[in-house]
């Protein structure tokens, strides 16, 4: 009887004394590359709020070192992933896969998450160009690249509009611009006919006299498509287990504060990139978006056989889950 109490005491002063769950310092900081506009409106609440410090000190990892940077386009983020440049980069569905079949044998870069569902407002500053069907051989059209989700959607349009085989109708005639950039060349010159605008930058030019909406991408994009996924290397997720689950995590969050704290979002926004639009105007553009934040990829395997008929990617994967790392690739999808 005292032999075996003597054993219990042991066991329970062994088990006090077990040290407490790993907590280490992270060395090399995490740049994150996004662009501007509404869709990277969960990585800047992220950010502001300290989500992403507050999901990383959670899953062990003390003072992590996050930094941001914004870019013009889906082909300068790709590049900085692949280089380490950058090791988090918000991208398009189309850019991902065609990035993930160009390395896999290689860097492998693949999807830690999505981020933005969304839709595109297409503008046009000629009076002659009342829908897509009316783009000229001599119109341009503004997007942030080839590999962007407007691209992607403009090749979705031709092709439901002109038939089979019209998908690159319109591809020459893409002019690779930052939405800042694309909203100047749109109201001020001839530089460009043709915008998919993106908020707030859809509502400043629903306000110009001299633009005019000709459609709207739910037209053409897959019922619940996500426009916005996040690329990472299959090294980073590797080495890194804790803050890529933390990213995620954070994200997730962000998506619940912007649904739930609509008036201090739009105070987040506005400081991080001012706007010509009014305190009131912005509030009600975050309400108006406030449900589009959401880390489950969906439409992948049709964006991947969309872009094999038009010879982009050689194959489609077997199942969206291969597109991506966990934890995203364990939940659910499409």
């Amino acid at each position: 009887m005292n032999l075996n109490r003597r054993k219990l005491l042991a066991g329970t002063a062994a088990t006090l004394a077990l040290p407490a769950p790993a907590v280490w310092a992270q060395t090399k900081p995490i740049t994150f590359a996004i662009q501007y506009g509404l869709p990277y409106l969960n990585f800047i609440v992220a950010e502001r709020q300290g989500l992403f410090t507050k999901a990383a000190e959670k899953a062990g990892v003390r003072d992590p070192k996050i930094n941001f940077v914004r870019l013009s386009g889906p082909t300068a983020i790709t590049e900085g992933l692949i280089s380490g440049n950058i090791q988090v980069g918000a991208l398009g569905t189309l850019g991902l896969l065609i990035a993930h079949e160009k390395t896999r044998r290689a860097y492998d870069l693949g999807g830690l998450s999505a981020y933005w569902k969304g839709v595109y407002t297409i503008f046009a500053n000629d009076p002659a160009i009342k829908s897509l069907k009316d783009i000229r051989p001599t119109d341009k059209v503004a997007t942030p690249g080839p590999t962007s989700s407007q691209a992607l959607i403009l090749r979705r349009a031709a092709e439901k509009i002109f038939g089979p085989g019209e998908a690159l109708r319109f591809d020459k005639q893409i002019v690779s611009l930052p939405h800042p950039d694309a909203v100047a060349a749109l109201t001020t010159g001839n530089t460009v006919q043709v915008y998919f605008a993106l908020s707030p930058f859809a509502e400043f030019l629903a306000q110009q006299p001299n633009v005019h909406v000709i459609g709207r991408t739910t037209e053409y994009n897959p019922p619940n498509m996500t426009n916005g996924v996040v690329g990472v290397l299959r090294k980073f997720v590797e080495e890194n287990k804790e803050l890529s689950s933390a990213v995620v995590a954070a994200l997730d969050e962000a998506g619940r504060f912007i649904q739930s704290e609509v008036a201090e979002t739009a105070k987040i926004y506005t400081a991080a990139e001012p706007s010509k639009l009014s305190a009131e105007e912005m509030l009600k553009v975050i309400e108006n978006n406030k449900n589009e934040y959401t880390t489950e990829p969906n439409g992948i395997i049709d964006t991947a056989n969309f872009m094999v008929k038009l010879g982009q990617l050689k194959a489609a994967p077997a199942k969206w889950q291969d597109v991506f790392f966990p934890p995203v690739n364990q939940g659910s999808g499409s």
